[in-house]
């Protein structure tokens, strides 16, 4: 179940013995004084690209807590590590997620993302969608800047993968459109950090990630993991770059169309990767695709194909 703000629906913890799984920043939330007044217990133990130790690590201290809850409260990671936490223990427990960026969706997602060896692991079970989600736009104030920007891009990508991917429904459709008829309306405000523009973009997030839910994404989110890594750039702002390599493959406009999808990156001064040895990083980054990802893409793509659209993204210094 989704509901929209804390302060109506912090009811909805009360009572249960929480396992709060958070980064350092959620003591600056507005929210966090009343969860902390309910006495949870607390793991933090993990990175912002959790890897599979540090998940362990939490499935042990859950374990030892006695709790018979997940809270979950900030952007993808927090989410992921209780996702993967409950996956690991073998727990019942319910999963409770509070997402203070919007972006990722995953408080409406049934997997997860960790790091085993440098190399990304998908969790995916159906018990892993969080049974409630709470969206407080309150916990957007204090986003920076760059994250503000490529948690939206993150959000907007969902949204296009999902309406194109084959695995797309009349349902998953629903769900992308009104996502980015909603990052659009929101976008101006949102980047001004105005609440209205936060509750609007968290709601879109929301919707991406519902739509993501039932098609998983496509060729852009494929592409994008080795750059998240190898250049230090935060996932949603990676995809975006990918996402007009593979739409110059694909006849479609859901909302948005590839031009304006281009501007927007170039509007909110998100840049290309540069390499002093592009051609290397090129082999590498095709070599990196996830071909399950791929094969849910209208068109497929081969080896040289991906090459020349990283070529296309990665700049020669």
């Amino acid at each position: 179940m989704i509901y929209k703000g804390f302060e109506e629906n912090k009811g909805l913890l009360a009572g249960r013995r929480l396992f709060l799984v958070c980064r350092g920043s959620f003591n600056r939330l507005d929210i966090a004084g009343f969860i902390n007044s309910l006495e949870p217990v607390r793991f933090s133990g993990f990175t912002p690209n959790p890897k599979l130790e540090e998940v362990m690590a939490g499935v042990d201290a859950f374990r030892a807590s006695g709790c018979d809850t997940i809270l979950a409260v900030g952007g993808g990671s927090p989410i992921d590590v209780a996702k993967c936490i409950k996956h690991y223990s073998g727990s019942d427990a319910p999963i409770i997620a509070v997402p203070t960026t919007s972006g990722t969706g995953s408080e409406s997602t049934h997997f997860a993302v960790v790091y085993e060896n440098g190399n990304k692991l998908s969790v995916a079970a159906p018990e892993l969608l969080p049974e409630i989600a709470i969206l407080e736009p309150s916990t957007l104030k204090n986003v920076p800047e760059y994250t503000r920007k490529a948690t939206m891009l993150d959000a907007l990508c969902h949204a296009i993968e999902s309406h194109w991917a084959k695995k797309a429904t009349d349902e998953s459709r629903r769900y992308a459109e009104a996502a980015i008829r909603l990052i659009l309306e929101n976008k101006d405000a949102y980047l001004a950090n105005e609440e209205a523009g936060n509750a609007g973009m968290m709601e879109a997030a929301n919707l991406a990630g519902q739509a993501i839910n039932i098609t998983t994404t496509t060729a852009a989110h494929a592409m994008c993991y080795k750059i998240t890594s190898l250049y230090g750039f935060q996932h949603g702002h990676a995809a975006a770059i990918c996402l007009p390599e593979v739409w110059s493959h694909i006849d479609a406009a859901p909302g948005i169309t590839r031009d304006e999808f281009v501007s927007l990156i170039g509007e909110l001064g998100m840049e290309y990767p540069v390499s002093e040895n592009a051609e290397a990083d090129i082999e590498v980054l095709a070599g990196s695709v996830n071909v399950q990802r791929l094969s849910n893409s209208p068109v497929p793509f081969d080896h040289d194909q991906l090459a020349e659209m990283y070529r296309n993204i990665v700049r020669q210094k």
